[in-house]
């Protein structure tokens, strides 16, 4: 498979929609293999009701999201909900506050004033970069995904009924909603607080790679960290996730900047 349809691969193994993915069951059908009217207006429920269900396994304890190993087979892996992940927080920050005496995570507590104090620090970071300023937002962000992609395969319904009968309007409405799919997938994760996103602004400083180099070197399959886990990171998927992650960045900094503009053009007036 080229790296464009890897990348398509993984978008579509990840939400319900895909015309040929059958999540529930993991496997992939021909894209030859046609359906019935029946059976693609109910594939395309089956879509959106799915996201819904996503929706809120991504408001509560998280959802599962499929991907592909070294052998190209379907493996199932795991995403955070909100209310997990602020659960997390609250482990965490009750972890550093009590100096390690409570230790959810960790069959030990930490000995001695210094490792307490280390103990403490790195909970603390846990609980504020990893909890609140990622994980919620990351979490916000994969929900919204779900109701959008609920709604647009509800919508594949009508051109299905209409025109899918045919071969020819089946290949259509395969081809426009499925990419279409994929864009989607591809535009929340870019924005800030999306998964592209946090993948292209990773840092390593111990191995001193700054943001976007440290995502480049990352190789293709990943199992250390669950930013890259569920995707295979090749040289396609990070051209296009770094190029959108930057322009999404100046995108928002230039709204910023205009608000900001706007907001003292007002004080002055007054």
């Amino acid at each position: 498979m080229s790296g464009y349809h890897k990348y398509k691969d993984d978008q579509l193994l990840r939400n319900p929609g895909g015309r040929s993915y059958y999540l529930d069951e993991k496997k992939v059908v021909e894209p030859s293999h046609k359906e019935s009217i029946l059976g693609l207006i109910r594939k395309d429920f089956s879509g959106a009701l799915g996201n819904i269900r996503n929706f809120f396994g991504n408001m509560f304890l998280g959802t599962t999201v499929l991907h592909r190993n070294e052998k190209n087979e379907i493996q199932q892996g795991h995403q955070k909900g909100l209310l997990r992940t602020i659960g997390d927080f609250c482990k965490d920050l009750g972890s550093a506050l009590s100096l390690g005496t409570w230790h959810p995570d960790s069959a030990q507590a930490p000995h001695g004033l210094k490792n307490r104090l280390l103990y403490s620090v790195s909970k603390l970071k846990d609980a504020f970069m990893g909890d609140i300023l990622t994980g919620v937002p990351s979490s916000v962000n994969h929900m919204a995904k779900n109701l959008i992609l609920s709604g647009w395969h509800l919508a594949e319904v009508l051109p299905d009924a209409a025109i899918a009968n045919f071969e020819p309007g089946q290949k259509l409405t395969t081809s426009i909603f499925d990419n279409g799919h994929v864009a989607i997938e591809y535009l929340t994760d870019i924005i800030p607080s999306g998964d592209a996103w946090l993948r292209v602004h990773a840092s390593s400083l111990k191995e001193l790679k700054p943001p976007i180099l440290y995502n480049l070197k990352m190789p293709e399959f990943n199992n250390g960290d669950i930013r890259w886990e569920n995707v295979r990171n090749t040289p396609f998927r990070k051209a296009i996730e770094s190029i959108g992650a930057l322009l999404a960045d100046g995108l928002a900094i230039a709204l910023i900047g205009q608000t900001g503009c706007s907001s003292n053009r007002r004080n002055q007036i007054e």
